[in-house]
């Protein structure tokens, strides 16, 4: 029996930012570069006996030069690395982060940028099993049942006296500074799990129960992302915010 993977995701630009910093990759779609978001959820399913699954959302970072450059320079370059990878393995995935932390660097070099980056968090499908990945403070969970557990971990500062504290890892940090470190998980997939993959545009606005009831009460994907994003808007929408939400068929 082979397992399909339905996915749904949404990406819009806040009611206070100027720039839409997010991007994401998801089965090969993501945003250019300068972009106001989307005007629609997008929704589609692949077959895992087919094909393996990506996904991944790249948050730049809010307050630093280029943040939106440094999410797209991510994307693209996923989107180049996706059709080369031959296995998801842990050493294959820290290889792909490197690839992007190296490609951001670059890019801030060339142009004299002294400081930019993104968060990456992303979910790699094969027949059986999931990996999860990232760099930063973009989440990751699974619904397993209705009990909604995170499997992504903050990388933040602790001890801070800032209202939100700074990232200790993400991409877009020199090799020479030190060696970016993403945290890599892995699962086996049963049916009926519900992932979801977001920037801190939605956990800082909704609460755990309340994401959690989201993915448990929604029949469908598609509704849960907009419904979450309707909340997001409801309450402010202070950030950009990504939502990509998977479903084990």
């Amino acid at each position: 029996m082979s397992r399909k993977i339905g996915y749904a995701f949404l990406c819009k630009k806040g009611k206070v930012r100027k720039k839409n910093q997010d991007n994401y990759w998801c089965m090969g779609d993501f945003l250019p570069q300068d972009n106001q978001g989307q005007e629609r959820t997008i929704a589609g399913e692949i077959n895992l006996k087919e094909t393996r699954g990506a996904f991944c959302v790249f948050d730049g970072m809010g307050g630093e030069a280029c943040g939106e450059v440094a999410s797209s320079i991510s994307a693209s370059a996923f989107d180049n690395i996706y059709k080369s990878i031959v296995d998801f393995d842990h050493q294959s995935i820290a290889d792909i982060c490197y690839i992007m932390n190296r490609k951001v660097c670059i890019f801030a070099q060339r142009h004299k940028i002294q400081y930019m980056g993104t968060t990456a968090a992303m979910l790699f499908f094969d027949k059986k099993e999931v990996k999860a990945c990232n760099l930063g403070d973009s989440r990751i969970f699974i619904l397993r049942g209705d009990i909604l557990r995170k499997i992504s971990v903050d990388h933040v500062a602790e001890g801070t006296v800032f209202k939100k504290p700074p990232l200790t890892q993400h991409l877009g940090i020199p090799s020479d500074e030190f060696k970016i470190d993403p945290y890599i998980t892995d699962l086996k997939i049963r049916k009926g799990d519900r992932f979801l993959i977001c920037s801190d545009g939605l956990t800082d606005m909704l609460g755990f129960e309340e994401i959690e009831a989201f993915l448990s009460e929604t029949h469908s994907i598609e509704d849960c992302v907009n419904d979450m994003m309707d909340l997001v808007y409801a309450r402010g929408a202070v950030d950009n915010t990504t939502i990509v939400v998977c479903e084990v068929r």
